[in-house]
């Protein structure tokens, strides 16, 4: 996909960043953000986490934009956070690693609470996989369509970490409170047919079809009487919001324990090494 002009439908505040990490596209009340780097699994950077924060939350306040399609260049949706980032920070000491990660967490949650806040339907086109953070946008959506290697996966653990993104609180209400607790603490892997089971994907369709139906249905979402369907999403949404800045305080806390264990330096190595991890703490 070519950069996107920054002026679309007379609508000129959404802009691809210069580093074009993600692209930007507005047409016919639909706003498209695809993530652009598929040379590192479509990882987030942390430099770009402030600016999508902007975005969710100019398109917040923005009556033009009816609806959002989240979409991936490549073959895996997102693979979340940055994990050579965060092997650099093996580097600093605990207290820098740790003050460091507050830092981070707390641009994460922000994010979570600007993508939680769209009270207009949100739609993912998931092709390929969804890992650590990058569950996030599927687990957030109104509407997940993949295509047949669309797959959940719940790597926290693998290197050492709890589950942060909000996940803790989105799983749950996708799946039910005892299978996300089995999901995430078997740091288990789901393909889409399972995914469509339990209801974290709503339709699979084929690889060459999916960026054309994600975009006909986020269309015919934008279509749809805005009042309504904004009320529909608000009163459903209304109970867990008010769990949701709890959930992303301990998330934050237990992210920012946890680098500093030796489990994670051991768990980002294993992960950059491509061996299997040997946690100390389940090695007394």
């Amino acid at each position: 996909m070519k950069k996107p002009s920054q002026k679309q439908d007379g609508l000129n505040i959404f802009q691809t960043p210069d580093d074009e990490s993600y692209l930007v596209e507005f047409s016919g009340g639909v706003l498209r953000l695809t993530f652009n780097r598929p040379e590192f699994g479509n990882s987030v950077p942390a430099q770009a986490v402030p600016s999508l924060i902007a975005l969710f939350q100019t398109a917040q306040t923005e009556p033009l934009v009816r609806c959002i399609l989240i979409s991936a260049q490549g073959k895996v949706f997102s693979a979340g956070g940055d994990i050579v980032g965060f092997a650099k920070t093996l580097k600093q000491d605990v207290a820098a690693r740790q003050a460091d990660f507050s830092r981070r967490l707390g641009l994460v949650s922000t994010l979570v609470e600007a993508v939680c806040a769209f009270n207009r339907p949100i739609v993912v086109a998931m092709q390929g996989a969804a890992a650590g953070a990058g569950l996030l946008y599927p687990l957030a959506a109104d509407v997940v369509v993949g295509d047949s290697n669309a797959t959940f996966v719940f790597a926290h653990q693998r290197i050492g970490l709890n589950p942060d993104g909000g996940i803790t609180a989105l799983l749950p209400l996708s799946v039910g409170v005892r299978m996300a607790r089995m999901l995430l603490i078997t740091a288990a892997k789901v393909d889409s047919a399972e995914a469509l089971r339990l209801g974290m994907l709503h339709r699979i369709v084929s690889t060459e079809s999916l960026e054309a139906e994600s975009l006909k249905l986020a269309q015919g979402l934008a279509a749809a009487p805005q009042r309504a369907i904004s009320a529909a999403k608000q009163l459903i949404n209304t109970g867990w919001q008010n769990i949701l800045a709890t959930q992303l305080e301990a998330e934050a806390e237990g992210i920012v324990a946890c680098v500093g264990d030796p489990d994670f330096a051991e768990g980002v190595s294993a992960f950059l090494e491509k061996r299997k991890p040997r946690f100390p703490s389940a090695h007394n």
